[in-house]
């Protein structure tokens, strides 16, 4: 776990600058307005320092980037109970999904850049999970791919329905229009059955569930 916070100062004023208290001042900064706005001399100046000091640390914002989505990864716990490999893999994809929901600005990086020692270590742990199932080498192979697309696609989703809420004047209007036609009378039962207050089931783990027992039957075959 990151320990935000301003770096230390030296006897001079000056601050003592490590990477790791670089990327933990950008990791507050993204956590208090995205990554968008942080460049490099935005966050030379919040720690108070010239940007070239930065630079010495860090080689640019891609690397920053890179560094912030491991930042992430380090918070989801790898250490899996004994019992069977479902139980194992499921605790890491629920660890992951709700470190990125914690930091929603990081979800995109996850797939835009290179994944830095703790992500790999995820990857090699989901992996080994896997590996201890015997699962024919194609299914393990695909079992990681689709526990992985699950993991961001559904915070991605998450996160686009609280940045878009449906309850603003104009998504009532529209949303109105719909129940009130016919042409469309699947969606409009949808919509009413959500409406009714059914429906109130965590999403993310019932299709993890479903993976997880796909999996697992396959495996059996």
């Amino acid at each position: 776990m990151s320990h935000v916070g301003r770096p230390k100062k030296e006897r001079d004023g000056k601050p003592v600058l490590t990477r790791e208290s670089i990327v933990a001042t950008a990791l507050r900064l993204a956590d208090e307005q995205g990554v968008e706005p942080i460049s490099m001399r935005k966050l030379a100046a919040e720690m108070g320092v010239g940007a070239m000091s930065i630079y010495h640390y860090v080689a640019d914002k891609d690397a920053l980037m890179e560094a912030l989505a491991d930042e992430v990864a380090a918070e989801i716990d790898l250490a899996t109970p004994d019992g069977p490999w479902t139980t194992a893999a499921r605790q890491l994809a629920i660890s992951t999904h709700e470190a990125l929901i914690r930091h929603p600005w990081s979800i995109p990086l996850w797939t835009s850049s290179w994944p830095g020692p703790h992500r790999l270590a995820l990857m090699e742990r989901m992996l080994e999970v896997l590996a201890g199932a015997d699962l024919p080498p194609d299914v393990a192979d695909l079992g990681f791919h689709a526990l992985t697309n699950h993991i961001q696609g559904f915070a991605r989703q998450r996160v686009a329905y609280g940045e878009n809420p449906t309850d603003t004047p104009e998504a009532t209007e529209r949303i109105e229009a719909v129940l009130s036609g016919d042409e469309y009378p699947r969606i409009a039962e949808h919509a009413r059955y959500h409406q009714e207050g059914h429906g109130a089931v965590d999403e993310f783990t019932f299709v993890l569930d479903l993976i997880l027992d796909g999996l697992a039957r396959t495996g059996s075959d």
